[in-house]
């Protein structure tokens, strides 16, 4: 019951910390629905509505400006804690706080997740986080990882999406797979899972469903949300 409260009181601390903290910027120019990577050069823009009644325009408060070598195509290879990935899933995968990232869900079954139709394509932002770039919103992961006997290792900022006729369109249903590979130095004796926050207060913790030491393997879900690595 006690533990019951506890995330009560998290959630309505951070349905008030998710709406100050930063949003990411995604280029609405072009027309590459393959990839919706934002180049050094871009830093602010607005989003399109989609004609999937699940998903929903969206646009940023605070531009986020990440390199283009940070872009990936889908089915590009990726290096996951020192093994090779494909990611099926097209973008920017900027955080360097990890050891790789990768979407392990195969591109048919993502599309049907996020029920996406027509040429949308999913499309992917991930980019670290921490407590000087969104003090309020660190806070309450922090407290959600000491209420479990955790201890926060990486953080991440995730936005799941689509592109549509080289627009990002902002979805709010359905998830996918992610592995990701622990930071550098990281005891990998310890018991991983992911806390996922999101803006409306919804609390996840989202145990590792992979068996391999280096990594952790998690659900993440359509929209925007932060993800904490935690070690237990």
């Amino acid at each position: 019951m006690k533990s019951i409260k506890v995330k009560r009181i998290l959630a309505a601390v951070l349905a008030a910390s998710m709406v100050m903290a930063s949003a990411v910027t995604v280029s609405a120019s072009g027309s590459d629905t393959s990839d919706p990577g934002v180049s050094s050069t871009e830093s602010s823009s607005s989003s399109s509505s989609s004609s999937d009644s699940s998903s929903s325009s969206s646009s940023s408060s605070a531009p986020v400006t990440f390199a283009q070598s940070m872009s990936k195509a889908a089915s590009a290879p990726v290096t996951v804690a020192g093994t090779s990935v494909k990611t099926s899933v097209a973008g920017v995968y900027a955080a360097q706080k990890v050891q790789g990232m990768a979407v392990t869900t195969s591109l048919a079954s993502v599309k049907t997740a996020l029920g996406l139709s027509g040429n949308q394509a999913p499309a992917i932002i991930i980019y670290d986080t921490d407590e000087g770039k969104s003090f309020r919103a660190m806070e309450s992961i922090n407290a959600a990882a000491s209420a479990i006997g955790g201890t926060v290792v990486a953080s991440l900022n995730i936005d799941l999406g689509a592109k549509e006729s080289g627009k990002w369109v902002a979805l709010s249903s359905g998830s996918v797979g992610l592995v990701t590979g622990l930071p550098k130095g990281a005891d990998t004796s310890k018991t991983y899972c992911a806390i996922c926050v999101q803006p409306g207060g919804v609390i996840t913790i989202l145990e590792d469903q992979d068996t391999n030491p280096a990594t952790v393997t998690f659900e993440v879900q359509a929209g925007l949300g932060t993800y904490a690595i935690t070690a237990k």
